[in-house]
């Protein structure tokens, strides 16, 4: 059974974990970067001075031993990055896919997803978060120029105050625009995945060139937004690098002042000059890095209402025994997200081990709405699905899934084998599991004509099968395991003669072995072998009882029961009277 995933908050605070050693090897490096102003200072004031050559060579020595400590240190604090950032990427990316999918489930607008992991990752990985470790030992550096003379002190933190508030405008100037341009540019990214998946569409019915010329305009108000932003950016660095330049020309100005009033030695004018430097860097280079913090903060802001608004939908606790198939439905409503609009109301019947149950009513009525509830892909917003006694919606994905077959309307086949789309992708494919769901479903022989048999791989860049034979792989996923609660959401879709004579024999053996089903269909000939049969209207249950009773009220009473005359006319056709024969 799959370990439960880690939650977002839990992960950063693991990775903040790390954050002393970091500091500490950020303060050491920053210390470091200090050896070659002194070497400068003793260079200037002693050596030049007293002539002496040994004092030059362990001076040498001792800075460049330094130096190597200094690049020791500063590897390892890019390995650690890069180590947890990784470590980020892995803890993050398989619980972010599952929570992003249980939100598209629950109907949610969020569009957290595995861009914000990756902006996550680049910022922690880069050289964007070396700038903001460093910024803080600024002052090191600042309180060393005062050592050296007290106006230079001033004069530096004037000039790194000046620097930060560069900094700050740009973030005023571009943090909207940035999070507005992130956002359109995942939409951008979604849409270009849509009309690639849907390029046989678009070219069959000419939607190709309105189509790209939609997504070409809307790509070019995104670029015009970035280049707004890209354009107050290099203003502002423009600025701070014009500013930073002026103020060394400064400092050495006013450092040769004292040197000629005799405040200060020609080798603490010229440290002063490369203190500024190394205290006003990480400033400078922060406006440049500056947007990397911005994509990473919108990220951790994202995930953690993602991981927020999923975390109601985690569900842990002790393992339940394999379920025999009752279905029970207490008081079922369910609402629109965001909205009062009730898409089911109040409904409630069960259903036995060994039952087939027909779902029936006009597009709308809420049949797959229904289906959905059952299998536990939605939550009902009032009411139960009890699945012998437990409420559906507690079970573990993973464990339910086990349980339930479930045949979509939309059918999806993934990337991988037509083994491994029976299988439900398990990591190791059970040939004799698979073999059997796909005799049940009656397309063994089908698939041994495929170029590689079970190993014909399909999916979206797959072997091109037929919509018919998509319909019957995934009936025969949705009965691999041989599941106790089989759900069938219009099964027929796409069948040809052959495929209709299968499915109705796959019912019939579903019946024989006690399996419980559930079928929705807008054609009643699938209902010959259901027990009883849900009249769904407006999403109500209009009617439920026999399968024989409810059609033949539904046929033979059109005035009392209002239902649409498509349908009547197919039910007309299985009306008790009928049946038999059928039969």
């Amino acid at each position: 059974m799959m370990q439960p995933r880690p939650q977002f908050q839990e992960v950063m605070r693991l990775a903040r974990h790390q954050a002393p050693a970091l500091l500490l090897f950020s303060l050491l490096t920053n210390v470091l970067l200090l050896a070659s102003t002194v070497y400068m200072l003793q260079i200037y004031d002693r050596v030049l001075s007293s002539g002496s050559i040994d004092t030059l060579l362990w001076l040498t020595l001792a800075v460049i031993g330094a130096i190597a400590v200094y690049g020791l240190l500063e590897h390892a604090r890019r390995m650690m990055l890069g180590h947890i950032s990784q470590w980020l990427d892995d803890q993050l990316s398989v619980p972010v896919i599952e929570r992003a999918m249980e939100a598209r489930l629950a109907g949610s607008s969020l569009e957290a997803g595995l861009k914000d992991v990756g902006d996550l990752r680049g910022f922690i990985a880069g050289d964007g978060i070396l700038t903001f470790l460093d910024a803080p030992w600024t002052p090191v550096f600042l309180a060393f120029m005062w050592f050296l003379h007290p106006a230079l002190g001033v004069l530096g933190l004037a000039g790194a105050v000046l620097l930060f508030c560069c900094a700050l405008a740009n973030d005023f100037l571009t943090r909207r625009k940035g999070q507005e341009a992130a956002a359109g540019l995942r939409r951008s990214q979604a849409a270009v995945g849509q009309y690639i998946d849907g390029a046989e569409t678009l070219c069959s019915l000419g939607m190709s060139e309105p189509a790209l010329l939609r997504w070409e305009q809307n790509q070019q108000s995104l670029t015009d937004l970035q280049s707004r932003i890209f354009q107050r950016t290099t203003v502002i660095g423009s600025l701070s690098r014009s500013l930073r330049l002026a103020l060394q020309v400064a400092v050495l100005g006013l450092g040769a002042y004292f040197v000629l009033r005799r405040e200060l030695t020609g080798g603490s004018m010229i440290a002063a000059s490369i203190l500024l430097s190394r205290a006003l860097a990480p400033i400078e280079r922060s406006i440049g890095a500056w947007r990397s913090l911005v994509n990473a903060r919108t990220a951790r802001q994202n995930l953690i209402k993602l991981f927020a608004a999923t975390a109601s939908m985690q569900n842990t606790g002790v393992t339940l025994p394999r379920p025999q198939g009752r279905l029970k439905l207490e008081n079922l409503h369910y609402y629109a997200p965001g909205t009062s609009q009730a898409l089911l109301n109040g409904i409630g019947f069960g259903v036995e081990p060994g039952q087939t149950c027909g779902v029936i009513g006009s597009s709308g009525s809420g049949k797959t709405t229904l289906c959905r509830l059952i299998v536990g892909t939605m939550r009902p917003s009032l009411g139960h699905v009890r699945l012998d006694g437990a409420e559906v919606w507690n079970w573990p994905s993973d464990q339910l899934g086990q349980h339930i077959g479930y045949l979509p309307q939309q059918i999806e086949l993934f990337p991988g084998t037509i083994a491994e789309n029976i299988s439900r992708l398990r990591d190791e494919v059970d040939s004799e599991a698979v073999i059997a769901a796909a005799q049940l479903a009656g397309i063994h022989e089908m698939i041994l004509r495929l170029p590689n048999g079970y190993r014909t791989e399909v999916g979206p860049h797959g072997v091109k099968i037929s919509r018919g034979q998509r319909q019957r792989i995934a009936l025969a996923r949705a009965l691999f395991g041989d599941p106790p609660l089989i759900v069938l959401d219009e099964p027929n879709t796409g069948l040809d003669g052959e495929g209709e004579v299968a499915l109705f024999n796959v019912l019939q053996q579903l019946k024989e072995r006690g399996r419980t089903v559930v079928v929705v269909t807008h054609q009643t000939n699938l209902l010959r072998t259901a027990d009883h049969v849900v009249f769904l209207r407006d999403g109500s249950v209009s009617m439920f009882g026999p399968r024989d009773e409810v059609l033949g009220a539904l046929a033979g009473q059109p005035k009392r029961i209002p239902v649409p005359a498509a349908i009547r006319d197919k039910i007309a056709a299985f009306a008790p009277a009928n049946l038999k024969a059928v039969e």
